[in-house]
């Protein structure tokens, strides 16, 4: 009975043990700690660092099935290894590579499958913002604004979340550039369904303009306070 008491708590305890190492490997820290050993790797070799990061993805689970040219537009776009490895470590954590990321992949049109995965990031910015977790939430708008730098829905989120912040000067240029491209958009109204369910296109650019001119009167009133 004492050998049959003793083993099965052995037992719950070696449970215990491997779920909290299972918890601990899967943590993006571990994740990112991997990408890092693995690039060092292919870095030793002598290969550039673009091509490293490249040969990191393409032996990665996960990733190594995805189209090579899909991969090499993702490296180009975030361009430093600290961009794509957190980009890897968020896509990793919420399982995007294995449920949404092949599909998108599988696009031939480089343009639209980088356009789908900045929406992702653009709407899980979003919900974090609405959140108001501003940091979690600028470090997955940067990321979509690295993959569409352009792009009214990726600016101007991100544009809000720097106005929460304070961070005036960096939020007016981002309103800027992101008014800018909603008023010339054609595809407006069905891209920001995908932010905000039942928004109204006209009261959302009219919000953005509302934060946008109060953005403006902030720096003023810091400027007026400087001279």
């Amino acid at each position: 009975m004492d050998s049959g008491l003793f083993l099965f708590g052995l037992l719950l305890a070696l449970v215990a043990i491997y779920r909290r190492a299972w918890r601990r490997l899967r943590s993006p820290q571990a994740t990112v700690r991997d990408l890092l050993r693995s690039y060092h790797a292919f870095e030793r070799t002598g290969l550039p660092a673009r091509e490293s990061l490249l040969g990191v993805l393409t032996e990665r689970s996960g990733w190594k099935n995805l189209p090579p040219l899909f991969l090499a537009e993702i490296v180009a776009r975030f361009e430093t290894k600290e961009n794509v490895f957190r980009f890897v470590s968020l896509a990793e954590s919420y399982r995007f590579d294995r449920a949404q990321l092949p599909a998108i992949a599988a696009n031939r049109d480089l343009e639209t499958a980088m356009r789908e995965v900045a929406l992702w990031l653009a709407e899980f910015g979003h919900r974090l913002q609405k959140e108001q977790s501003f940091k979690q939430a600028e470090f997955v708008q940067k990321l979509a604004v690295d993959l569409q730098p352009d792009q009214y829905f990726t600016n101007l989120p991100m544009a809000a979340t720097y106005f929460a912040m304070g961070r005036y000067d960096e939020a007016a240029a981002m309103f800027r550039n992101g008014l800018a491209h909603l008023a010339n958009c054609a595809d407006g109204a069905a891209l920001l369904g995908r932010l905000e369910a039942g928004a109204n296109l006209d009261e959302w650019r009219a919000r953005y303009r509302d934060m946008s001119a109060k953005c403006a009167h902030a720096l003023g009133r810091r400027r007026d306070a400087a001279s």
